[in-house]
Formats: C-alpha cells, sequence, structure tokens
C-alpha cells in the first residue's frame, strides 16, 4: 500500500488526532497525500528547480574534458601535399570556454536560481497543508452528514410514535381530525429530511472518495455522539501567547521572501551584462604526427586562448533586460505584501470565527443540559401516571434536534480547527530545506 509509506509531520499528527480519535482520518490523509496529483506535480516542480540550480551552480566552476584527436589532410597535387599535408595526432585535457566571474553575473543566477528551489519547496509545502485541510474538512463534512442523517432517521422514527399515539387518541375522540392530519404532515417532512440527509451523505462521501483516490474504505462506524464539554470552550495557551511574528513564518510567505531574494539577484545579473566578459580556454596535451610516437618525448604541447568580450551596442537589449528584472523586483515587492497582508486578515477572520463558534459551543451545552433534564423529569414524572406517554415522546423528539444542533456547533468548532491549522501551517519553526 502506497499510503503507508507517506509520513505525517508532527502538526498533521496533531490535527488528525484531535479530528479523528479512532484513527480513520489518519489513513485518508496518508492516501490523500500519496495520489493526489496536484500535490505530485507541486513535488516535481522542486525536482525541476532542483536540478536547474545544479545546472547554473555547474557554471561557476570550469568544466575540464579530455580528448584524442587525429586531423589528416592530404591533396592530389605532388607539390601542395608535400607542403600544405599533414597527419596529427593530439591527446589533449582542458578547460573550454569558462567564464572568469569577475562582475557576479555566473554567481548572481545562480543565487536566483537557489532562491528559486527554495521557493519552490516552501509552495510544495503550502500545497501540501492546503490539501491536508481539505481532506479533514471532507472528513469533517462526511462525518456530519452521516450523523445528520442518523438524527434524521431518529427524529423520523419519534414522529411515527407521535402519529401512532395520534392516531389513537383521534378515535377516543381526544384529537380533532385537523391535530391528526398535522402530526402525519410533520412525519411526512421528516421522512424528506431522511430523504435528503442520505442524498447529502452520498455527495460527501464520494467527495471524500475523490480525494483520496478512491484508495480508503470509508469508516462504517456511525458517528460517535458530541460530547459539549468545557474542555472544547477553553482557549489553548499556545494560542493566547502567538506572537504575530509567528505568521511571517508561514510556507506562503516564505515562498514569496524566496522569490523576492531570486527577483534581487537577477537583478545583479542583468547590471552585470553591462561589464566586460572574460572567457578561458586551456589545454595541455601530447602532439605527434603518428600516434606511435604521440607519447614519445618532445611531443608536448599547451594552449591557452582568453577571450574579452565588451557590449558596445546591443539595441538597448541590456537595459531592457534590466528594465524586466527591475520590474519582476517590483512584481515580487507587492505579492510578499500581498501574502503577508493576507495571512493576518486570514488570522484576525479565524479568531474571530472561533469566539462566534465557542459561543455557540456554550449554548448548546446550556441547551442540551435543559432538554436532557427535561426529559428525565418526565420519565419520573410517566412512571408515577402523572403525564402522558406522547409529553415523554415529544420531549425525546426535543433531544434529537438538540443533538443535531449539538453537532453542527461541534462541527464549527472543529471546522475552526482546520482553520487554524491552514493558517499557521509553518508558523512553527522548521529546519530550512538544503540548498
Amino acid at each position: 500500500n502506497t499510503s503507508t509509506a507517506v509520513v505525517l509531520s508532527a502538526d498533521e499528527e496533531a490535527l488528525a488526532g484531535e479530528l479523528s480519535p479512532k484513527g480513520e482520518l489518519r489513513g485518508l490523509l496518508q492516501s490523500a497525500l500519496a495520489f493526489n496529483r496536484d500535490l505530485r506535480v507541486a513535488v516535481l516542480r522542486v525536482e525541476e528547480t532542483r536540478a536547474m540550480r545544479g545546472i547554473t551552480r555547474a557554471d561557476r566552476f570550469p568544466t575540464l574534458a579530455a580528448g584524442v584527436e587525429r586531423d589528416r589532410q592530404h591533396f592530389d597535387n605532388a607539390a601542395a601535399d608535400e607542403r600544405y599535408g599533414q597527419d596529427i595526432s593530439i591527446a589533449s585535457v582542458g578547460v573550454s570556454d569558462f567564464e572568469l566571474d569577475f562582475f557576479g553575473r555566473v554567481r548572481s543566477l545562480s543565487e536566483a536560481a537557489r532562491h528559486d528551489y527554495l521557493a519552490s519547496t516552501y509552495g510544495q509545502l503550502a500545497a501540501r497543508s492546503a490539501l491536508i485541510a481539505e481532506v479533514a474538512r471532507a472528513w469533517l463534512a462526511e462525518r456530519l452528514t452521516a450523523a445528520v442523517q442518523q438524527d434524521a432517521q431518529a427524529v423520523h422514527e419519534a414522529r411515527l410514535m407521535l402519529v401512532k399515539a395520534a392516531e389513537e387518541q383521534q378515535r377516543q375522540g381526544a384529537l380533532s381530525l385537523d391535530d391528526l392530519m398535522a402530526q402525519r404532515l410533520d412525519t411526512l417532512t421528516a421522512q424528506q429530511q431522511v430523504q435528503d440527509a442520505a442524498s447529502d451523505h452520498a455527495n460527501a462521501s464520494q467527495a471524500l472518495l475523490l480525494l483520496t483516490g478512491y484508495s480508503t474504505a470509508l469508516p462504517a462506524t456511525k458517528p460517535d455522539t458530541p460530547a459539549l464539554t468545557a474542555a472544547l470552550v477553553e482557549t489553548p495557551a499556545w494560542l493566547s501567547n502567538l506572537p504575530s511574528q509567528r505568521l511571517l513564518e508561514r510556507f506562503d510567505i516564505r515562498q514569496r521572501e524566496e522569490a523576492l531574494k531570486a527577483s534581487n539577484a537577477n537583478i545583479g545579473a542583468a547590471r552585470a551584462a553591462f561589464f566586460p566578459s572574460i572567457k578561458l580556454s586551456t589545454g595541455v596535451g601530447l602532439q605527434s604526427d603518428s600516434l606511435r610516437t604521440l607519447f614519445s618525448n618532445g611531443s608536448g604541447a599547451w594552449l591557452s586562448t582568453p577571450q574579452l568580450n565588451l557590449p558596445l551596442f546591443d539595441g538597448g537589449r541590456n537595459q531592457a533586460n534590466l528594465d524586466l528584472a527591475k520590474v519582476r523586483q517590483q512584481i515580487a515587492v507587492a505579492e510578499y505584501e500581498k501574502a503577508v497582508q493576507n495571512a493576518f486578515r486570514e488570522m484576525s477572520a479565524v479568531l474571530t470565527r472561533r469566539q462566534q463558534a465557542l459561543n455557540h459551543v456554550r449554548n448548546e451545552v446550556e441547551r442540551v443540559g435543559l432538554v436532557q433534564e427535561k426529559v428525565r423529569r418526565l420519565s419520573f414524572e410517566l412512571n408515577a401516571g402523572a403525564v402522558e406517554r406522547t409529553a415523554l415522546l415529544v420531549s425525546t423528539l426535543r433531544i434529537a434536534e438538540a443533538d443535531a444542533a449539538a453537532r453542527k456547533s461541534l462541527d464549527a468548532l472543529q471546522q475552526n480547527r482546520i482553520d487554524l491549522f491552514r493558517v499557521l501551517r509553518g508558523a512553527e519553526p522548521i529546519t530550512p530545506p538544503q540548498s
């Protein structure tokens, strides 16, 4: 199984453990990371920029090559052949067209390639984080719709029991026909809600399977009843003491920062094009008029060919390249500033939604407690013969409705936890990618 080879990071493990204590989400995340093609492309982009950086780094070092050559030139005319004919064997080792980087052009290009590689690495990490968040949301949607379907079925069953009791009351003359029809109408509505919930769950399951490459079966277990405790409404200490500077360590911001550094290096390379370039070709070896005497004494040879190129007139090409590099640098600055602004805006929105979700959770804690207490008292009264069974059925229906609201409230809080993961992913100190 390919997905088992995927290793989750510490914060990915923490997110999966919080949202799915039984561990189902962990396997789905591994499957998505293994089979998602968008993430695969992002990983290959990193390898592409790594290879390109290797090419530019190689330009900073001379290329040493060895060669053996046999040149023969003869003419039909005996006099011309005597004068111009030749038969030469050469064995040499040398350097060809090595640029002496006095003005930093090659060094700047190498530095730009390095930052492009780092930017692609952070981009791949950002894409991975986005995929993790998307799968986690799809998981919550599947679990929530399964729970809604379960609650809708419970409501429908309670409605059926109420209709049965209402029919008995109507036969005894204790209930009007209009009231009975109203009960039946509510039952039909509950039945339609069951069908709608089943359709929503099927769609959510399909979306989750699509993200995971249809490689992992969805859990067949029923969703757990939400436990809305006081622990859920507590703000973690790490979130209370979070410095704003940590947002600057997000993967997307680091990606833009490296892209900005690459654009600065490209400006250096464009400026260096205005200065002379010096290339050197050298070689040492052996030369003889035959292969038999190639390695004999007195056959040594050497070659040195320095070349100086000074741009005099290029139709404005170098200036245009410099202007282009400066414009791209300004674009990189704007994109970096935009990434920082988005980070702070997203963090502010997440914290605001978290407070709203916490308020809803507190309300549901109180509401569920009140409904459960009411049902408990009605049970005692029913046993004592003080109330009819229909009153208990109605209260049981209210519990099902309260549970449904509680699930949605808890889901909103869990969605906010995913938002925190997405917003702060990469904000923790990590070891930078190796350059």
